[in-house]
């Protein structure tokens, strides 16, 4: 088979020593490189409508020192409009090799649908950025919000146009906005093989794999696959215009540190990402800091060993399960935790931010948290022997779906205290995508293979739950305007300033006494205005199962306060107390009289 024999194109040997596909400013040239290792030869195949049409002869870059890496140049008019007609694969020593670096797939154009020939495409067109407008929001500006992006919107009741989409996400950035989320962390929205398992009912949902084209935005996660790139960088785009961040969890499997580092930052530079939830076993902080596009972009993992603000900013932030666990114990009343819970409240670091969570995509949604006490993953096909058996919930009387009054009662209660408890802290809040109409999965804690409407949010339940939504509504607007939360100075428990207080300090039922004993269940948590610019506020905790009075401290010379949040419903708001009766389980959040 001659190579391109339309006498429009001319082939020549490269200098590109960069894998992948790169095409020249004029348009008119593009370099392609792959390294084949220990091949002798190799050739680019194109094919068109799945028949080979051109195989092209590569040169081998031995003069460079790398006789296995080979590249080739392709120049002539019309150049991208030709090779956009193909897709491509490589020949190396008479096996095909597909290109690691490429940066759209072909073959995947359907989720869950047994894939064709894996092959890349082409992406060569640029993509208009102006007016994107923009901006790096400060972790403790941040609201976080983990969606998967198929699941959100791929349910009849999301009425988009193009359910399970890049397109139909941005028909709900409207909703994501009013809701007061500025900051999207999606789960893997790199092409990933979801049919890789022996059972071909299985379906990986989540993406985690190591079969993964990383720099491929999801083909499947388009209207027209062929169209996936244009499609996520819309997306982005528009996510930025209405003043949010975007976030993508990057699960590297077996790759090298050049290659990883070449990943983040492509996603940096060409789709204009704001941040990445990484392993950090497998990603180097040092490699981060050391690189001039990365050390501006923020990365969540679960285990940084140091860190360091970039232009007054930190871009590193702890993200593991350490408040989750402490959380879920204390809300459910287990003893010994009161202590560990004020910790990790009140806990804030100069050089590196904190992600805080009490549901996340693997474990129990928040109403899922509060309505089963075992974990219940029968669907996934493993006798319920997979998934964390240890999920700190409790079903507040009553296993999974209950019609009784007191039951429905209290995991509505249960759920506003968990959402105080995510909101009021003094890291930055993540929220499960629909846990804020009460999203359910029936009790499943690992739903990593199920592509249907346990994993698809159900929005009539916007509507059937709108209590549920008003008080998260409610948190997260307070919670971006309160002066407390924009602080940018650390508070710290002494009292730096000499007012008499601490930025931050722990009570217990009287004043200034906290008791951190195995027994206890009862915390008072105060921040005092002084150190923000603002009102002072003083947050109770009863996770007790019986009333306590709680004796508020005296910190100026009204010595009031006015409750502003009660998550007992029944309770009228009171104002110019001193002296507060909190209902078992609940929260109460009192605002100084000045």
């Amino acid at each position: 088979m001659n190579a391109i024999d339309n006498g429009q194109f001319t082939i020549k040997k490269a200098s590109n020593v960069r894998e992948g596909v790169f095409l020249s400013e004029s348009g008119k040239s593009a370099e392609i490189t792959i390294w084949c290792r220990d091949a002798k030869t190799c050739k680019l195949c194109l094919y068109e409508e799945n028949k080979l049409r051109h195989k092209i002869p590569m040169f081998s870059m031995k003069e460079m020192g790398a006789q296995d890496l080979f590249s080739v140049r392709l120049e002539g008019q019309g150049l991208v409009d030709f090779l956009n007609c193909f897709e491509y694969t490589f020949e190396a020593d008479r096996r095909i090799v597909n290109d690691p670096f490429m940066r759209a797939v072909a073959g995947r154009d359907v989720f869950g649908k047994k894939p064709g020939k894996l092959r890349g495409r082409f992406c060569l067109e640029s993509f208009d950025w102006s007016d994107e407008n923009r901006i790096s929001i400060p972790y403790e500006d941040m609201i976080l919000y983990q969606c998967h992006l198929r699941g959100y919107t791929k349910h009849s009741s999301s009425g988009v146009k193009h359910p399970g989409t890049f397109a139909g996400f941005c028909e709900k950035i409207p909703y994501i906005k009013e809701l007061g989320v500025n900051t999207i962390l999606f789960l893997p929205l790199y092409d990933f093989n979801e049919r890789m398992y022996a059972d071909e009912k299985k379906i990986n949902y989540w993406g985690y794999t190591g079969d993964a084209c990383y720099f491929a935005p999801k083909a499947s996660y388009a209207v027209e696959g062929a169209d996936a790139v244009r499609e996520m960088k819309q997306m982005i785009k528009t996510l930025h215009q209405n003043g949010m961040n975007l976030f993508l969890d990057m699960h590297f499997v077996d790759r090298s540190p050049e290659f990883i580092l070449k990943c983040l930052i492509y996603y940096v530079t060409e789709f204009h990402v704001d941040g990445f939830l990484v392993n950090s076993q497998v990603v180097s902080e040092e490699w981060l800091l050391a690189d001039p596009f990365l050390r501006n972009c923020k990365f969540l993992s679960g285990d940084w060993k140091r860190a360091e603000r970039v232009g007054g900013e930190r871009k590193l932030a702890q993200f593991n399960d350490e408040y989750m666990t402490v959380a879920r114990r204390y809300l459910k009343s287990d003893e010994g935790q009161a202590g560990d819970f004020y910790q990790c409240f009140r806990k804030d670091e100069k050089e590196m931010g904190r992600i805080h969570y009490i549901t996340q995509k693997n474990g129990f949604t928040l109403r899922d948290l509060v309505s089963y006490d075992v974990k219940h993953n029968e669907a996934n096909g493993e006798r319920n022997t997979d998934g964390t058996e240890f999920n700190y919930s409790w079903n507040c009387g009553q296993e999974g779906v209950s019609r009784k009054r007191v039951v429905n009662q209290m995991r509505l209660r249960q759920t506003k205290n968990a959402f105080c408890m995510l909101f009021l802290g003094l890291a930055t809040p993540m929220l499960l995508a629909g846990d804020e109409f009460g999203r359910s999965q029936k009790g499943n804690n690992n739903a990593y293979c199920q592509d249907n409407a346990s994993t698809w949010l159900d929005w009539s339940l916007l509507e059937k739950n709108q209590q549920i939504y008003k008080f998260c509504h409610q948190l997260i607007q307070f919670r971006r305007e309160h002066p407390l939360y924009q602080r940018r100075e650390i508070l710290s428990g002494m009292d730096t300033l000499g007012v008499g207080a601490p930025g931050v300090s722990c009570h217990g039922i009287e004043p200034w006494e906290a008791n951190f004993s195995y027994y206890s269940r009862e915390v008072g948590i105060l921040f005092y205005g002084t150190y923000y610019s603002g009102k002072s506020l003083y947050i109770v905790f009863n996770f007790h199962w019986d009333a306590h009075d709680f004796y508020l401290p005296v910190i100026n010379a009204t010595k009031k306060w006015n409750v502003i949040l009660d998550t007992d419903d029944e309770k009228q708001k009171k104002s110019n107390v001193k002296k507060y009766m909190v209902s078992p389980r609940s929260v109460v959040v009192f605002e100084s009289v000045e």
